[in-house]
Parts: C-alpha cells; structure tokens; sequence
C-alpha cells in the first residue's frame, strides 16, 4: 500500500494550501480573514478519510470528470465499458479514478510554492482505452492564486477531462450565503439521470443566470425552474464566455469574510455544484464547487467540444482560483 503524504505550500502574504498525494488533491486552502489564518474549503478533519472519499474533496477527477452516459461510449468502431457508479453512470472515470490513487511526487520541483504531482494509468485502466500518462502542477503565486496545470498524453485516442473538485466556502463553513457571478450565458439542462439532454438552453434572466451576482442559498430556497428543483439545487454545466483567460470567468463572494474568490480557466464549462449530497461528519451546502471541465458526456454527444485525446497530442488545461480581501 502506498504512503498517504502531505505537501504545504506557502506565499509571504499569509496564504498557505496543503496538498495529498491521494488524489492529487488539494486537502486545505488557509487565507487570512482579519488577519488570522482561515479555512475556505471543505476538509475532513482526519486526513486518513480522504483514502475513500466518496465526496471528491480537492481531488483530481479523470480520467473523465463528471458523468458518462450508461458508462458506455463508442470510438473509432470499437465499444467500450465502464464502471457504473453514480445510478445508471460513470462518475469521473469510474470506481478507482485519479481521485483515489496515489499520485507520485516529482521531488525536482517540490518548493514552498510548487509541486508536480505524476500518474500512469495503463492501458484498459476502468475500461478506458490506451495507456495515459498524466501530471497536475500546483502554484502558489505572491498574488495569492493557486494555479494548477494538467497535462497528459496517451498510447491511444482516448477520452479526456480533468478537473479540480474544492468545496468552497469561504470560511463561512456553507456555500448558502455566498454569492456568485459567473460569465456564462448558457447551460446544459438534464435528464433524469443527471445527464445532458444535448440542448444548450440560454440561461436569459432565469435562476441559471449569475451574469449579476446572486446568493446561492435564496436562489436554491426561492427555486421555480424545473430543473434546478428536480436537482435540490444545482448540479449543472454553466457555459462560460468565450473570453480570454485572463478575464476572470467566476467570481464567488463572502460579504460576511471580506473574501472573493476568482476562478480563471481555459476550460469551456463548469459544473457547479452546491453540495445538496455532502453527508457523514459533513452536511448539505456545506460548500460549492466550480469545476471548470469539458462539457459532461461529450464523448457520447457530437456536438459538444471534442474530449478524445490522440496520439501525438498534449492535454493541457489551466485553473486558476485568485483570493483577495475585499
């Protein structure tokens, strides 16, 4: 069995992020509120949980975050299986995905700032098809932003999507009272079974729209559109603009902290997630994710944005999540 290990990360202004190799994940992501250290994510409280977190707190999702369709796909003529664990689907990458494996340190570029955490995931690997080798880069920057890079390349075409899966709650231990803005102008609605239906519904002025800030809590509790009540909230994939990667594409807000939280991504989507099913020593809405991804099921859906890796090819993604005080 492999060794569960911890990595700290710390800048000169007080922020400081830990890591676990589990998952390269990220376990703790302190930031000062009044001068004093404070936690704005969800955590566990004893780091052995994470080994089986059903939850995905920090975790790296993949090989293909998110759902699958009857954890079932199609590419270049052959059929392919995957495990089934989340109702009818496969959720990120199936029962032993990137979140519960122990990654390897590159000792090279482990600093007080950054670290590069490696992974093989061999061929047939949950059903997946060709052998991906793949890394996740952690950066601490002086201006308080966590920046993380995933790469990965692979012996044969096969699908991929990575993401980071932080509860965020700002230190107010819930997402409810936090607000968020996001540039997105569309989102995917849902089936029954949590999958996209392939319609690309505008989000207009609706409960989808956060074009102008929104707290996450009124718009669950005063919740009319039919997709967000059949969901207990939201678990849905917001569109983002087509804008640079500079131009933060989600801005989440505690007005009770003095804390905002941006989210930069070259990613096309995210999937926000309020966190109805946190359970165990953790409850409902305890926090939010903002997991910039590739559309859910693109594999199954042609005319989303191609998820299949070739040969040849790098994947490579950025995340950026930036703290400042208001």
């Amino acid at each position: 069995m492999s060794e569960l290990k911890q990595i700290t990360l710390k800048n000169n202004q007080g922020m400081q992020v830990e890591l676990l190799n589990v998952g390269a994940r990220v376990r703790s992501i302190k930031f000062p509120v009044n001068g004093q250290p404070t936690e704005m994510t969800v955590a566990y409280q004893n780091v052995e949980n994470y080994q089986d977190d059903v939850f995905y707190l920090g975790a790296t999702c993949g090989r293909v975050c998110n759902r699958i369709a009857n954890g079932k796909f199609e590419l270049n003529g052959q059929s392919y299986d995957l495990p089934i664990n989340n109702g009818p689907n496969c959720l990120h990458g199936g029962e032993l995905n990137f979140s519960y494996r122990f990654w390897q340190i590159e000792q090279a570029s482990l600093t007080d700032t950054f670290v590069k955490f490696d992974l093989v995931s061999e061929e047939g690997d949950q059903g997946f098809p060709g052998q991906v080798t793949s890394s996740v880069i952690y950066q601490l920057t002086e201006q308080n932003e966590l920046k993380i890079n995933y790469l990965a390349t692979t012996t044969a075409p096969t699908p991929i999507n990575m993401t980071n899966h932080c509860y965020f709650d700002l230190g107010e231990g819930s997402c409810r009272e936090l607000s968020l803005q996001m540039a997105a102008s569309s989102y995917l609605p849902l089936d029954e079974h949590c999958i996209p239906t392939g319609e690309t519904r505008a989000v207009e002025q609706g409960e989808f729209s956060f074009r102008q800030p929104a707290v996450i809590g009124e718009r669950i509790d005063n919740a009319k559109d039919e997709q967000l009540v059949a969901a207990g909230g939201y678990d849905h994939c917001l569109i983002l603009d087509n804008s640079p990667m500079s131009e933060a594409k989600a801005t989440l807000t505690s007005h009770k902290n003095n804390i905002k939280l941006e989210l930069f991504t070259d990613q096309p989507s995210v999937q926000l997630y309020s966190g109805r099913y946190l359970g165990g020593e953790l409850t409902g809405f305890q926090g939010v994710c903002l997991e910039a991804q590739n559309y859910p099921d693109a594999i199954n859906q042609a005319h989303f944005p191609n998820s299949v890796l070739q040969v040849g090819e790098e994947y490579y993604r950025n995340i950026v999540f930036k703290f400042s005080a208001l």
